[in-house]
């Protein structure tokens, strides 16, 4: 990984330790289990020769939280966003990222007091698995 994609992975990081909260409001220690559902997602998506065309991208753990991360901002910023029929069409930790501020938005707001919930939300995937195509795709853009 390069300066720019630890700098990325240090925000998650930051953002993610925050929510711990999450783990300590009912038996079911949420945080944790939104993130094994992404590590299980990159995991799938990363099947086969993926390696091979992604040599220096973040782990998998790095992936999984950058989504549990991103998928709850989301639902910060459009707390309806998602309906029960698009579970059909949409990663499950989507739901469960929504579901989530549902119940304890208030809870994640005040522990992302000082993060920057639009920055958590625009985060790409891209960026942390290549970072020359999301370099060259930003400056085409541009």
């Amino acid at each position: 990984m390069n300066k720019e994609q630890k700098k990325i992975v240090k925000k998650i990081d930051q953002a993610f330790s925050k929510l711990h909260i999450l783990s300590n409001i009912t038996w079911t220690p949420y945080r944790d289990e939104l993130f094994k559902m992404n590590r299980e997602d990159e995991k799938r998506h990363r099947s086969g020769d993926w390696n091979e065309h992604h040599e220096n991208a973040a782990s998998i753990n790095d992936c999984a939280k950058l989504f549990t991360v991103k998928h709850i901002a989301e639902s910060l910023l459009d707390p309806n966003k998602w309906e029960v029929k698009d579970l059909l069409n949409i990663k499950k930790s989507c739901i469960y990222s929504q579901s989530l501020v549902n119940n304890y938005g208030d809870r994640i707001r005040k522990a992302w007091i000082d993060e920057d919930i639009n920055y958590l939300a625009s985060l790409d995937y891209i960026a942390l698995v290549d970072w020359e195509y999301y370099s060259k795709d930003k400056k085409e853009v541009a």
